[in-house]
């Protein structure tokens, strides 16, 4: 018989980071600042050489325990993650990278849910936010209480398998320790982090938890090693590594009276791929522009017009080229603005019927 969570569990927080001098204060000041009290620190050095590591021992708390490691990069990132979770002791676990901070209230408020012994997993909005910590986007829970609350047990995978990213960011997620630990500790995946795969292997434990509010911020800065990773590989690892999960966990699935047609899937992944590989370029030129990075943006964008070629583009184009000389954004608000005069119409068009 499961046993309730104490009310007030020791939490974990697992840390690792490299070379992140510039935004580390900021990530210690949300944890140092968290309204609970009881937790403990593990901060995994990957080799940094710009003084993060002085920045870290700078702030004397004994809940904080820094330990330095030889680069082993971000390919190895699932390797770093399950070496401080060695290192853990508390109940519960929380997962903060080192340019990502925490709403004050984050601790506090998610750690209650795990009063609930079905819960494995918590998670909720992300805010993300651009080098000066000014939020760019937000995330959102599913509407589908099933898929939110993997209740039953893997119904979330209905979605993690079929949509185009995770609705579970990694700085908003607290879980149970003897869950992760059972399952053998983050799961280790080829070409991918250790989120991803980790979420659908608990998805098979026990249900999820969302929460309505911001759970983390996730920083999203030119420097950052994921952003700058090689997207169209990494789609084409997590489309392998679902094909992979599927069939090494058919009896779970089977226990759990959820199937997937494997030939449906992959049709779905190719159309997916179809619509959105061409635009890699495209999207991440965006992104670039809303972090102030014009002429990375403009670059970039370039690249996609070359390949895909049309009026529209050039057009757009051309706004990217003002956005660059005036160094503003031209191209967002734009769109912005275009998407609310769409469903305005709409909206009008619906009401004269």
């Amino acid at each position: 018989m499961s046993h309730r969570i104490d009310k007030k569990p020791l939490i974990s927080i697992i840390t690792p980071t490299f070379n992140q001098r510039e935004y580390i204060g900021q990530t210690l000041r949300s944890v140092l600042d968290q309204t609970y009290s009881n937790w403990e620190w593990i901060i995994l050095d990957d080799g940094s050489t710009d003084g993060t590591g002085e920045v870290i021992r700078g702030h004397q708390d004994n809940r904080i325990r820094y330990f330095f490691q030889k680069n082993a990069g971000l390919s190895n990132l699932t390797g770093t993650y399950n070496k401080a979770l060695q290192e853990c002791r508390g109940e519960l676990v929380a997962m903060l990278d080192g340019d990502d901070f925490w709403p004050a209230h984050k601790l506090e408020t998610q750690s209650k849910v795990f009063e609930d012994p079905d819960v494995v997993l918590s998670y909720g909005l992300c805010r993300l936010v651009n080098h000066k910590g000014k939020k760019i986007e937000e995330t959102a829970v599913p509407t589908n209480h099933g898929i939110a609350f993997n209740d039953p047990v893997g119904t979330a995978l209905k979605e993690l398998f079929f949509a185009k990213s995770s609705f579970i960011p990694n700085p908003t997620v607290m879980v149970k320790r003897t869950t992760l630990t059972n399952i053998g500790g983050f799961v280790s995946a080829i070409g991918l982090y250790h989120d991803f795969p980790t979420w659908t292997r608990l998805a098979l434990e026990g249900k999820f938890f969302p929460l309505p509010g911001c759970m983390g911020c996730w920083r999203r800065h030119r420097a950052a090693v994921t952003l700058n990773s090689n997207q169209e590989r990494f789609f084409h690892n997590r489309v392998g590594y679902i094909k992979n999960f599927i069939g090494n966990n058919r009896e779970r699935l089977h226990e759990l009276g959820i199937s997937f047609d494997i030939e449906e899937l992959g049709k779905h992944w190719k159309a997916i791929g179809a619509e959105r590989l061409p635009f890699l370029h495209y999207n991440r030129a965006i992104l670039m522009l809303k972090l102030g990075a014009f002429d990375e943006a403009e670059a970039l964008f370039q690249k996609f017009l070359t390949d895909n070629p049309c009026s529209k583009h050039v057009l757009i184009h051309f706004l990217f080229v003002v956005s660059k000389a005036i160094r503003l954004d031209m191209v967002n608000p734009i769109a912005a603005a275009k998407e609310s005069l769409g469903k305005l119409f709409s909206s009008t068009r619906g009401r004269q019927r």
